[in-house]
């Protein structure tokens, strides 16, 4: 009686772990720190929820008080790929500088250059809006796979300036928006 009791106990726990498991695999949403929706895949990969309209998303991003960074444009130069960028001073206080540096990878994963524009963002008042550009050289636009915002730590805005040991504090007070001309994260 005892060897069949067990054996019912353990089919009907081989039942309820075949009935559970695809449920403890499935994806989720979760909350970020900066407020982002991100999907976990039971794969191990994750990704952003896009928001359904630019224009919710850009007031989402001014109520909070962020800076906003938006790639506009890509140009093929040839051996090299020009993007221009633009940045969006959504915060209660002015961004004095800010100089961010970005990752060009390519196609098969691997960082090509890290560069930043010639020019840093300077005197940006709440509100206001500045366009830079920065240039790949030596890789085509078709050749880059993806451009992700890696660096941003000297700058001067609110209590931070060059010389806060605040590593990626100035970072973490710009969202970077996807793009639909590549992808463009940080």
């Amino acid at each position: 009686m005892a060897g069949t009791r067990s054996r019912i106990v353990a089919g009907l726990l081989l039942a309820a772990g075949l009935v559970l498991s695809p449920a403890a695999r499935s994806d989720f949403e979760v909350t970020g720190p900066d407020g982002r929706h991100i999907i976990l895949k039971d794969d191990g990969t994750w990704r952003y929820v896009e928001p359904m309209d630019k224009a919710q998303g850009d007031a989402k991003a001014a109520k909070a008080g962020e800076a906003v960074l938006e790639l506009q444009r890509k140009v093929d130069r040839g051996s090299g790929c020009r993007f221009t960028f633009q940045l969006t001073n959504n915060l209660p206080y002015e961004i004095r500088s800010f100089v961010p540096y970005f990752a060009a990878y390519r196609l098969n994963g691997v960082v090509y250059d890290t560069v930043s524009s010639p020019s840093s963002f300077k005197f940006l008042r709440s509100g206001d809006k500045q366009t830079k550009e920065f240039e790949v050289t030596g890789l085509a636009c078709k050749e880059i796979a993806r451009i992700q915002v890696v660096g941003g730590d000297h700058c001067e805005m609110g209590d931070l300036d060059r010389f806060s040991d605040a590593k990626g504090q100035c970072l973490a007070r710009v969202r970077v928006v996807a793009s639909d001309l590549i992808p463009f994260a940080k």
